[in-house]
């Protein structure tokens, strides 16, 4: 009788596919019907095993994440801040709720006073650009290495050199007595600790008091949100080593359990102060939101984002109005603004290349591509102005509005321009899908805007940077 199976097989598997076994010398014996069953049991327990191993595949990444005019709103948040430090020397008498305080100076120099609004503004941007740069990043090999390197080699080098530019100045300043005298924010570089100068070089200073060595105390006061800025680049690199295909949702769990933990934890005799779980980490998450809304979504899932938006909104003048603590108030000034910013955001989103474009922002465009050069050097120069200006008499409503403020500004921007053009740009990223340079200095190809991608990179900080 012809056998049953292709004459290919060898004696094994036509033993097999006859119900029977081979055993070592090759003969052949039956094989059970609970032996066949518990064999096809085991080898799909295998296949399954296998199939749950595979990783799942990530996302397709978005054809063009980039959001043109957050230069724009980048250098509009820096200008605000240069304004807003120019005003600490003034008299005033403005109330927004008493009409006969109201005048002329008053009103514009209260809207002044009210430029904090950059540093919010300063976080979601922040988290838009970090956000689309892991989202590139987690597609590629050694992601993580790449994250750490590009985040170090933007921000710490240009913080060290004008550290060391700061103590100078701050020396110098502190030698003549009328500065010494008239401007409160330079500190005596003779009381910082080895810990505390530690702390300016590493920008870890908000939280590091909480591990000894005294208080916090800031060569440069205004670097306060440069460690918060720190504190997010690492949760978010952490973020990326423990979960690249879940990104998006361990930020938003990540985002509840800070804030259950800001109000949880003072229950408990915890102090948060410094720590990005005091609330800021929220600020940053709105804007790695509004890059998930935009750019991995439908439009009925940024319904929803900008329902939790409003709730951030809500939540945040509730604790404007119901919080005891004045830093909490605060705190919840800054949610609110940075909630209201992100859905502005999103709406813009459709008229962001024009926007971008329009030789009317050129000014604001290119402080925004020198903003992290403008928000190194311009604080102690404008607090040294303010304050001789002040003492020469200049400190009426008046007089801050119309000759204070802009002569801060002027007078803020030339050592910024220079510590771009010496400095910054020298440590500027190439944006993640750039080509290389070619050897052989041939024209390289354009990028969207159809200018050469080398004067581009010289020019503006790539996606997910700062400054």
């Amino acid at each position: 009788m012809a056998p049953l199976y292709p004459p290919t097989l060898d004696t094994h598997q036509a033993a097999v596919l006859d119900g029977t076994s081979v055993d070592a010398g090759d003969t052949p014996r039956a094989v059970s019907p609970e032996t066949r069953r518990a064999d096809a049991a085991r080898d799909s327990g295998i296949a399954e095993k296998r199939q749950v191993r595979a990783p799942a595949p990530l996302p397709p990444k978005p054809a063009n994440t980039r959001y043109y005019s957050l230069d724009l709103w980048r250098g509009a948040a820096c200008i605000m801040l240069v304004l807003y430090h120019a005003t600490f020397y003034g008299d005033y008498h403005f109330r927004i709720a008493d009409t006969s305080t109201w005048t002329w100076a008053g009103l514009p120099l209260y809207a002044i006073r009210h430029c904090w609004l950059g540093v919010p503004i300063f976080f979601v941007i922040s988290g838009y650009c970090i956000a689309a740069s892991v989202d590139s990043l987690r597609r590629r090999p050694h992601s993580l290495r790449d994250y750490f390197v590009r985040r170090a080699r933007r921000i710490y080098p240009p913080l060290w050199i004008m550290c060391g530019m700061a103590a100078l100045y701050t020396w110098a300043m502190t030698n003549i007595p009328l500065v010494r005298a008239e401007c409160a924010q330079l500190h005596d570089l003779s009381t910082l600790s080895i810990w505390q100068w530690l702390g300016n070089f590493l920008a870890i200073e908000s939280w590091r008091h909480h591990w000894g060595g005294g208080e916090s105390a800031y060569l440069m006061p205004n670097t306060w949100t440069l460690c918060y800025e720190e504190q997010f680049y690492f949760v978010t690199g952490v973020l990326l080593a423990l979960a690249p295909r879940r990104f998006f949702q361990a930020a938003a769990w990540l985002t509840v359990a800070v804030i259950v933990a800001r109000h949880a934890l003072p229950w408990f005799g915890m102090s948060h102060n410094g720590f990005f779980w005091d609330g800021h980490w929220t600020l940053f998450a709105a804007g790695i939101l509004v890059y998930h809304a935009l750019n991995c979504s439908d439009a009925h899932r940024r319904r929803w984002t900008l329902a939790v938006f409003l709730l951030g909104m809500f939540y945040g003048a509730a604790e404007r109005i119901l919080a005891s603590d004045p830093v909490q108030k605060h705190q919840g000034e800054y949610l609110f603004v940075a909630c209201a910013f992100a859905v502005a955001l999103m709406f813009l989103r459709k008229w962001d290349e024009p926007v971008a474009r329009h030789w009317v922002f050129a000014p604001l465009r290119w402080c925004g591509q020198r903003s992290y050069s403008i928000y190194l050097t311009h604080y102690l120069v404008v607090v040294v102005v303010s304050s001789w200006l002040a003492y020469r008499g200049m400190h009426s409503e008046w007089q801050v509005a119309t000759i204070v403020v802009p002569v801060c500004l002027l007078a803020s921007l030339p050592g910024a321009v220079l510590f771009y053009e010496l400095v910054e740009r020298r440590f500027l990223n190439r944006p993640l899908n750039a080509p290389k340079t070619s050897l052989a200095g041939g024209p390289q190809p354009s990028n969207e805007r159809g200018v050469s991608n080398n004067v581009a990179h010289a020019t503006r900080p790539a996606a997910g940077e700062i400054g």
